[in-house]
């Protein structure tokens, strides 16, 4: 049988198909906009975590801001009187640094660093890693007065001699929450965690981070070869920074200001 269907009877049926279509879609998008006010689950991971491989952050922190690339910072390594620090080069380890090291990183970047001299541990060899990820903003040709400092403690380095993984998150105080207190000649505050804590995110509640220093107990295995160039990081370039003059020197190269009106109380009349 032939079955004929109207111009009427076809308009109705187009728009009954139509209402059908707008309610499918109002009915996804109201499922969709309830979706967008779900709360957000608590098992959620930030984009930056302290359990991240070295590099890995200094290479977001790039990304995100592209004006840190190819700039250097000043970093100030300190540790327990007659620690030796050596910085990996192309060659393996440069010589010994001065006590305090003071040398300009590149911003990104991952330093393998050789530790020796601890105290009470003569054969003890330690590799830790600096990783800078952020700048500081010191007066212009003033930046090696004002590093970032990075120090090893001896408790630390004992720790990561016994097969722990030590992080330090170096970071900046925010000026409206710091406290209005002197700490220059002292050893750095450090704020100890819990281990199921994250010491990145710790440290941006704080302030702002700009270095991670890893201690652990990894040494270099190139007899069995390991890649050196992997271990080392590449090697990424590094220059020393020149030596903050003391007062001393300063009155000793005539460089320091004299007043005029120099001399005791009892001078004047």
């Amino acid at each position: 049988m032939l079955q004929r269907i109207s111009f009427p009877t076809l308009l109705f049926a187009w728009l009954a198909i139509a209402a059908l279509c707008i309610l499918a879609l109002v009915t996804t998008g109201t499922a969709q906009a309830q979706s967008l006010y779900r709360p957000l689950p608590t098992n959620n991971h930030a984009l930056l975590r302290d359990d991240m491989p070295p590099g890995a952050i200094g290479a977001i922190q790039l990304e995100r801001k592209p004006e840190l690339r190819g700039l250097w910072q000043a970093v100030e390594i300190r540790g327990p009187k007659g620690m030796h620090v050596n910085m990996a080069d192309v060659d393996g380890f440069a010589p010994d640094l001065p006590e305090p090291a003071r040398v300009a990183v590149m911003i990104g970047s991952v330093y393998r660093m050789r530790i020796t001299g601890v105290p009470n541990e003569p054969d003890l060899e330690l590799f830790p890693t600096l990783e800078v990820i952020d700048r500081t903003h010191p007066p212009a040709e003033r930046e090696h007065r004002f590093p970032i400092p990075i120090e090893l403690d001896e408790d630390d380095l004992m720790d990561a001699a016994r097969g722990e993984l030590v992080v330090r998150v170096i970071y900046v105080e925010d000026n409206q929450n710091a406290e209005p207190v002197d700490t220059s000649g002292l050893p750095q505050r450090v704020t100890d965690i819990q281990i199921n804590q994250d010491a990145l995110r710790t440290a941006d509640q704080f302030g702002r981070p700009v270095a991670i220093l890893r201690i652990g107990s990894r040494v270099p295995n190139i007899a069995d070869g390991q890649d050196s160039h992997a271990f080392l990081y590449g090697s990424p370039p590094w220059t020393t920074l020149k030596s903050i003059p003391t007062k001393q020197q300063l009155i000793d190269e005539g460089r320091w200001p004299v007043t005029s009106n120099a001399g005791s109380i009892s001078d004047k009349r």
